[in-house]
């Protein structure tokens, strides 16, 4: 069975700590076996001890604490973690009054801080015995505050920090005086302003933790009777885990009241224990921990109930432009289990050399698993909306597309290599149903379409016209040609429209569409759709063509004689140097991405054809500013006039031939514009004052 848990650590002291109210076989009936293997730290979680933890009638927060070698005690780090967890969990409320706690020892108060420190009251009856276990009465006692505690005082931190702590322990931890169960064992030396440093040895775990809370009291309390303490007292006590402090009050009696342990506890990462198949899923993080099950034990699959259930999450587009087209994920639900995780096709790791491999185009992504309300936070704090298709399956679809992806999560399986157009997160969608359900079972029936993959992201480019401009340009043939069929699934939208269309033996694939939350304003991302901005790369080049064009003018006659001409030609010699240098920098950018990268969609870019204008401009440019341009001869005004025209029918006329959409939708307008220009400034150098120059 699946059993959700967190991991946890007080000062360095590290805990499972396990939700008791959800199904399952919990770890209070555990045999000591199977706690050892989950505690195990090569072949389990790792860990100092599992809690479990519940409320009861009475509303007392239940704690029920297994050592790593299966037997039972008080843990004062392991309860202050409950604690802090059944409050951000709001199974109870510590911040204004102290809650009871039901422990194996009993009844415990407990009460977090206003800075949000977790705190624990300890049942202390006994006081101190001095001279215990052979050793002299001024430099060890026992005391017992819920687990038995062995102290020895050492006179400095130089002696504690270089003692062997294994071989000053192990006489102790077996001692006939602390038979049949034996005892933790705890070193201390004097610290300043009375604070204390500790090491300990603790049963169970048969070695050395950062920090022991009874340990820590223990030591405390036992200090403050060794320097003959009364009335209110405390100790701040450093752990090599971290630092912790007691308050106790010390009655004329020599008995022990008020005792409290205090100090910090957090949340280390939430994770799964499939207990049949031997197998963890780490979630803390946003990129993916695989799952796996070793060769004796179950898969994930097998541990599914009947009720387990597939979806398909679609998020609309966000703001970045990595998240500008949306995104896709697999869901696998089993309420009995608990179980709630997310199949995500689109991680990645930016790692060292990750954006050199991305201008390679050798882009690495990975089959990520996720907590489902992780995920859903995520796009919940970005204002986007959360769509879901739950897949129409039998249980043993369920547990085939389970199995699918619990291999294929698998480090080794894991990877593989990202095409945006043929191989992405909503792509894969379509590839693992039809791998897994088979394609006489499952049948797409996907819309034929005419459109190029370019006409498929200008919905989506419209408001980020800058960059929706930039990938027009970058892009070559191949994003320019028709789709094959289903070829719109690449976008998590048209997708998510296109499933609903899917048929399984003959029945719909998916169920309604859900929507987990509505967007938060627009769709899609960036400007409105009335705003301005999204037609200023259109508005930029083809107001550059008019610059050009009465810079021409100007440096005429008619200009020259209204004083004009001077101070127009200059200008006009400034504006074709940066346009000859910005259409080569093109030139050689589109060349290397073409010739020297892995993105083949980058191939035969026809922006090449005006973009290499420049080359000439800028050649001819330079001639002409050193005096070392020639004439320009009839054969090569021809190849020039050529060369434009080609430049032009580009941008003007090829788009058309490879679109059904009428003419003035295929034109880039703002490559048009652009193309103009670079003709423009070429026409202009071999007007009359290049030759002039040359003469």
């Amino acid at each position: 069975m699946g059993l959700q848990f967190e991991k946890w650590e007080g000062t360095g002291n590290d805990f499972v700590l396990v939700d008791g109210r959800q199904a399952g076989a919990l770890p209070s009936t555990w045999t000591s076996g199977q706690i050892q293997r989950i505690c195990d730290r090569r072949l389990g979680v790792g860990s100092d001890g599992v809690v479990e933890v519940s409320v009861n009638g009475k509303g007392h927060l239940l704690v029920d604490f297994r050592n790593p070698d299966g037997s039972r005690s008080f843990c004062g780090n392991g309860t202050r973690a409950a604690l802090a967890w059944a409050c951000g969990a709001g199974l109870i409320q510590a911040q204004d009054a102290a809650v009871s706690l039901e422990a194996v020892d009993g009844v415990h108060q407990g009460f977090v801080r206003a800075d949000g420190t977790p705190g624990i009251s300890l049942l202390v009856d006994e006081v101190p015995r001095f001279g215990v276990a052979g050793q002299d009465p001024s430099s060890s006692a026992f005391l017992d505050t819920g687990s038995p505690h062995h102290v020895m005082w050492l006179s400095s931190r130089a002696a504690l920090a270089d003692l062997d702590l294994e071989a000053a322990a192990l006489p102790v931890r077996h001692h006939a005086d602390h038979a049949p169960g034996g005892c933790n064992v705890n070193v201390v030396a004097p610290g300043e302003q009375g604070a204390l440093h500790i090491r300990t040895f603790e049963r169970g775990v048969e070695g050395e933790t950062l920090s022991c809370g009874t340990g820590v009291v223990a030591s405390a309390l036992s200090d403050m009777v060794k320097f003959g303490e009364k009335g209110a007292s405390s100790r701040t006590v450093h752990a090599l885990g971290g630092v912790l402090e007691v308050e106790a009050q010390l009655g004329s009696d020599g008995r022990f009241s008020d005792v409290w342990l205090w100090g910090a506890a957090r949340r280390v990462f939430r994770g799964m224990w499939l207990w049949l198949a031997a197998c963890m899923v780490s979630l803390g993080m946003t990129v993916s921990t695989p799952l796996h099950a070793e060769p004796e034990g179950l898969s994930l699959a097998e541990t599914l109930s009947s009720q387990a259930q597939f979806s398909l999450l679609t998020a609309s587009p966000g703001q970045d432009l990595y998240a500008a087209f949306g995104h896709t994920a697999f869901r696998l639900h089993d309420p009995v289990l608990a179980l709630d995780l997310v199949f995500n096709y689109g991680t990645f790791v930016v790692n060292e050399g990750f954006y050199v491999r991305f201008v390679q185009g050798r882009m690495d992504y990975r089959l990520g698993v996720e907590r489902y309300p992780r995920f859903q936070q995520l796009y919940l704090r970005q204002g986007r909306a959360l769509h879901e298709h739950v897949l129409h399956l039998s249980e043993e679809d369920v547990r085939a597309l389970a199995t699918f992806l619990e291999r294929n999560a698998l480090p080794e399986n894991a990877t593989y290599a990202y095409d945006f157009f043929r191989d992405n997160c909503a792509s894969k969608v379509v590839d693992v149903l039809e791998e897994v359900l088979g394609q006489e079972r499952l049948k797409t029936r996907c819309v034929p379409t005419d459109s190029t993959y370019l006409e498929a992201l200008r919905p989506f480019m419209a408001g980020l016209p800058w960059t929706g401009w930039g990938m027009e340009l970058i892009l070559g043939a191949e994003a320019s040609t028709p789709m094959p069929l289903c070829g719109h699934a690449f976008l998590p939208d048209v997708l998510a429209a296109q499933l609903e269309g899917m048929t399984l033996d003959g029945q719909p694939l998916v169920f309604s569409r859900e929507v987990v939350f509505p967007v938060e304003g627009r769709w899609y991302a960036g400007l409105a759709p009335q705003a301005p901005g999204r037609s200023a790369p259109v508005k930029f080049t083809w107001g550059l063509a008019a610059w050009l064009v009465l810079l021409w003018g100007l440096t005429s006659q008619l200009g020259a004689e209204a004083g004009l001409g001077r101070v127009a030609e200059k200008m006009s010699k400034v504006t074709v140097g940066i346009i000859a240098s910005l259409t080569t920098m093109m030139t050689l950018l589109f060349t290397a991405m073409m010739l020297f990268t892995d993105h083949n969609d980058t191939w035969w870019n026809a922006d090449l054809c005006w973009t290499s204008l420049g080359v000439w401009t800028l050649t001819r440019s330079i001639q002409v500013r050193r005096g070392k341009a020639t004439k320009v001869g009839a054969r090569a005004k021809v190849v020039a006039g050529l060369w434009s025209a080609v430049a032009l029918g580009s941008t003007w006329v090829w788009p058309a031939t490879r679109s059904a959409l009428p003419w003035g939708e295929t034109v880039v307008w703002a490559s048009a514009g652009l193309a103009l220009v670079s003709v423009l400034a070429c026409l202009q150098t071999l007007g009359v004052g290049a030759t002039k120059r040359a003469h």
